[in-house]
């Protein structure tokens, strides 16, 4: 009864406590994105600041650049001489030419000459589809300003070229009377172009507001506030931006960085993207540039700054989370420390009655387990003999291979000895003793190539590294196919070698190397048994770092079925009694060893192809004798 009124105090008491600590983890959340947001938003303005001084020394050098190139021009004497003669061809194809001249050593986009009246009589682009030259630009500040005597600076959207620039003009001036002006635009479309960080925005702006350098081209000709008359009739009277639709970005202030705003405009935007896709929110700083009349503004995005204040957020629930959960688990042990006490109290007594009913069980549970493990010793001994049968199978099959494989690589030797000694014998009954003498010295040499077969045969399970050697494919080539002279004679084979190259070099074993090609040729000639003038074609060459050898016979070809099995043990497609199928088994194996590839495939024009590739060796470079 006492246990049943304990626990509704106990679940009433466990809900307060976890309402406390959801209450007082909300607060240390809240508490956290306050004091991060500030501190993050806070590193992002310092960025932001500094990007801008970047920025604004960037334009500035670009506008520095050509400020006094009209200014310069102007003063030259023969320029004010083209300004006198105005009117007259010649002397306006001269300043055309003039023009161009300096428009090309100084990189600008255009420089042009114009009259007292606006008239451009001159101009760089004379010769290009919209020359400037024929127009009157009186309309702009920038001819205004220099027939007032001052150096002339305005941005517009170009109404010839349709092009933005930047316009520099300074008047020129002879005997106390004004001429014209000397105009020079720039394109500050290089600059915008460098502007390319993702997570900012560099916009740059007019009096009015209305941005005509941006990062981001869908901001570009949008303005930060909606115009009001008196702008929209100053811009159109100027035809600064003609038959361009200003209109306003969607911007939502959020406040600003510091009580007061401060020098660089430090205001916190939301701004909606021009496609109708969700608002970014960003921390922009501005900077005025008086003489250019711009203001230049960087729009550093938030969204680093609030992800990071998140995952403050989310670590500051976390460390709540966790403290909660340890000062529960205490609770918990203490609690269950006490249940634990009377329950061991209660199971000591369940355990006093239980261990007479288990203890007739365990007793009838070892005699089974006696049993069991009496069965278990008497499999492992019939595993055990098994496992020595297996073993013994094993080494009678390796035997029985080794002793196929020696059958089979002596066949060959054997039989060109036999032929060679028989030639031998008919050679000394003719007297011709050097020729016998020669096919003796090739006995020889068979004999020692058995004896490098066994060797080799008795090393096949593993042979040690040290066997390999540089080696010419062309020599290995040339020996094997000699070695072969006599079958193909009696074959009537026509052998075609293609290589290019005689000096490919690879790293392998000699004799078995020589062994891989007798193999594949040996088969060749097997494959086109029966015909009146069989045909080989081998094919050296160098392909990725390998060296390539291709060997092609014209007989029937390999059945598709049985391609996949053309180089396992046993495999034969000759008649009984005629190949034991260990030849391209053993050939695949050395390959292999030589860290090299084989493969069989059928030719499209008919017959079997095989192809060797091992890897190329470098050959040495050649040691230069002195002088």
């Amino acid at each position: 009864m006492e246990a049943r009124m304990e626990s509704p105090r106990r679940w009433h008491r466990a809900a307060l406590g976890l309402a406390a600590a959801a209450v007082a983890t909300g607060l240390v959340v809240a508490a956290t994105w306050v004091w991060a947001s500030a501190l993050f938003l806070d590193q992002t303005h310092t960025r932001a600041l500094a990007r801008l001084d970047l920025y604004s020394s960037n334009l500035a050098g670009a506008l520095g650049r050509y400020q006094s190139v009209p200014t310069l021009l102007a003063l030259r004497s023969d320029v004010i001489e083209l300004f006198r003669r105005s009117r007259d061809p010649e002397s306006r194809a001269r300043a055309n030419r003039l023009t161009e001249t300096f428009n090309n050593l100084t990189e600008a986009e255009d420089t042009y000459f114009m009259d007292a009246e606006g008239l451009t009589f001159a101009a760089s682009n004379w010769n290009s589809e919209r020359p400037f030259v024929g127009h009157n630009f009186s309309y702009r500040p920038y001819f205004q300003d220099a027939m007032e005597g001052r150096l002339g600076r305005y941005f517009a959207l170009g109404t010839t070229s349709g092009r933005r620039g930047y316009y520099f003009a300074y008047h020129v001036s002879a005997d106390d009377q004004v001429l014209g002006a000397v105009v020079v635009k720039i394109s500050l479309a290089d600059i915008e172009a460098s502007w390319t960080a993702k997570d900012e925005g560099v916009i740059v702006s007019d009096p009015h507001g209305v941005i005509f350098i941006s990062s981001r081209p869908a901001w570009r000709f949008r303005s930060l506030a909606p115009l009001d008359d008196a702008a929209r009739r100053a811009i159109a009277e100027n035809r600064r931006y003609e038959a361009v639709d200003l209109r306003p970005l969607d911007i939502a202030e959020r406040g600003q960085i510091g009580e007061t705003a401060d020098a660089a405009g430090a205001r916190l935007l939301s701004i909606s993207a021009a496609d109708g896709g969700s608002a970014a929110e960003y921390l922009m700083v501005s900077r005025e540039m008086p003489a250019a009349g711009w203001t230049v503004n960087v729009l550093a995005s938030t969204d680093l700054a609030r992800s990071q204040s998140l995952t403050a957020a989310l670590v500051a629930g976390l460390a709540c989370l966790i403290t909660v959960l340890i000062a529960t688990l205490i609770a918990q042990r203490r609690g269950r420390l006490v249940e634990r006490i009377a329950y061991q109290r209660r199971a000591s007594e369940e355990l006093e009655r239980r261990v007479v009913e288990r203890t007739a069980d365990l007793t009838a549970a070892n005699l089974q387990l006696a049993r069991e493990i009496g069965e278990r010793e008497a499999a492992e001994a019939d595993l055990r003999q098994a496992q020595d049968d297996l073993v013994q199978a094993g080494k009678l099959a390796a035997l029985g291979q080794m002793s196929a494989a020696l059958s089979h690589e002596f066949n060959q030797p054997l039989a060109a000895i036999r032929s060679y000694a028989d030639n031998a014998r008919l050679l000394i009954e003719r007297e011709r003793h050097a020729e016998a003498g020669e096919n003796l010295s090739r006995i020889k040499t068979l004999t020692g190539r058995m004896a490098e077969i066994s060797k080799h045969l008795m090393t096949f399970a593993r042979k040690p590294r040290s066997e390999l050697r540089p080696l010419r494919i062309a020599e290995v080539l040339a020996d094997t196919l000699d070695f072969l002279r006599i079958r193909l004679e009696r074959a009537g084979a026509e052998v075609t070698v293609i290589q290019a190259d005689r000096s490919l070099q690879v790293r392998a074993g000699r004799v078995r190397l020589q062994h891989v090609i007798l193999n594949l040729v040996a088969n060749a000639l097997d494959a086109m048994e029966g015909q009146d003038r069989p045909r080989i074609e081998i094919a050296v060459r160098q392909s990725d770092g390998k060296v390539v050898l291709a060997l092609r016979d014209h007989g029937s070809g390999i059945d598709p079925n049985q391609i996949g099995r053309i180089f396992d043990p046993f495999f034969t497609t000759k008649d009984v009694g005629k190949g034991l199928g260990l030849g391209l088994s053993i050939s695949y194996n050395i390959v292999k060893d030589f860290e090299g590839a084989i493969r069989a495939e059928n030719h499209p024009d008919g017959g079997a192809l095989f192809t060797v590739e091992l890897p190329l060796l470098p050959a040495p470079a050649p040691v230069l004798e002195p002088a």
